[in-house]
């Protein structure tokens, strides 16, 4: 029986990871979909929404994906060459930090537009917001430049890989830089700026002299405020037991069940964005249901004209085939 148990425990933490990333990958490309819709484009908070469901979508397929591969086939892409392992490790990085990030970036400013004394032009808002999402990519990825540099070497005759640095020794003091760049300080701002949020939405509803724009845009706060407490949820236990434990679990039993448990958990948070609109925006559940009910319309229409066209040729058959004589009469 417990050989039984773990055997499955093993095929479940195999292949999770795959469908994982296989769902991540359809429902945030329906997110995409969706949010290009008319009813968002006015919305320039929905620009954070969209890079975040793309990052998102990339994210996945990098060392979520490297469990799938490490229990099925015995191999980490991040350790077939030092290429390879170098670009893994930076984009890895690069996509996690900027995926928290870009979340922090979000609250700010949907904080700062619930906050908005002046009504700002929607071109302005969305350059703002354009800005601010290039600003912060760019950031990032200047923060992790080191990694491609310094990480990453060949030992052993170059038949193993190392992801630490010949130089100086890269980890663990990369795994607390990226703790605090991943998690801490995100949490932090998240934490601030939600409760910020809250406040606020507090007094709109005690406010009866306030404009009806706010009262409409101030729906869109309900999924940033629940996507940035899932996050701090589901994402800062695995960083901090990675960060501060990761010598620990190498000792421990089922080793590789473990770390793809603890990942398994905080990528699913990145799988999570579709079902969370889908319940807390109205406009996005609508959106959702018109595309599919467009497309079932399409179908029946196209049908019907292959019917339309089918019928004409066969009466313009029947025609040609009467003779001359009784066409006539």
């Amino acid at each position: 029986m417990p050989s039984r148990r773990a055997s499955l425990g093993t095929l479940v933490f195999t292949y999770y990871p795959l469908c994982l990333t296989c769902a991540t990958t359809i429902l945030n490309s329906l997110i995409l979909i969706i949010l290009y819709q008319k009813v968002f484009r006015q919305r320039p908070t929905i620009l954070y929404m969209r890079a975040i469901a793309l990052i998102d979508i990339v994210l996945l397929y990098g060392w979520n994906l490297d469990h799938f591969f490490r229990l099925k086939f015995g191999f980490e892409v991040d350790r077939l060459s030092v290429i390879s392992c170098k670009l893994s490790t930076y984009l890895n990085h690069f996509l996690n930090q900027s995926s928290a990030w870009l979340r922090v970036c979000m609250c700010i400013d949907r904080f700062y537009s619930l906050n908005q004394i002046r009504h700002c032009r929607i071109n302005d808002r969305h350059r703002r917001v354009i800005f601010s999402i290039v600003f912060t990519v760019i950031v990032i990825a200047l923060v992790n430049i080191h990694l491609p540099i310094f990480a990453c070497y060949s030992h052993h005759n170059g038949t193993q890989i190392s992801g630490n640095s010949r130089s100086f020794r890269l980890y663990p003091s990369w795994s607390y830089i990226n703790l605090a760049l991943y998690n801490i300080i995100p949490f932090i701002l998240m934490l601030t700026f939600n409760l910020l949020i809250i406040r606020h939405l507090i007094l709109i509803k005690r406010t009866s002299l306030l404009q009806q724009s706010r009262i409409r845009h101030s729906s869109i706060s309900i999924p940033i405020l629940l996507s940035a407490f899932l996050f701090c949820l589901m994402t800062t236990p695995p960083a901090v037991i990675f960060g501060f434990f990761h010598t620990q679990l190498q000792t421990v039993a089922f080793q590789h069940i473990v770390l793809s448990l603890l990942d398994s958990i905080k990528y699913t948070y990145h799988s999570l964005s579709f079902l969370l609109y889908f319940v807390t925006l109205a406009e996005f559940r609508k959106e959702f249901f018109r595309l599919f009910q467009c497309r079932c319309e399409t179908r029946q229409k196209l049908s019907q004209i292959i019917n339309s066209i089918t019928a004409g040729k066969a009466n313009q058959y029947k025609i040609a085939s009467l003779p001359i004589s009784a066409i006539t009469k």
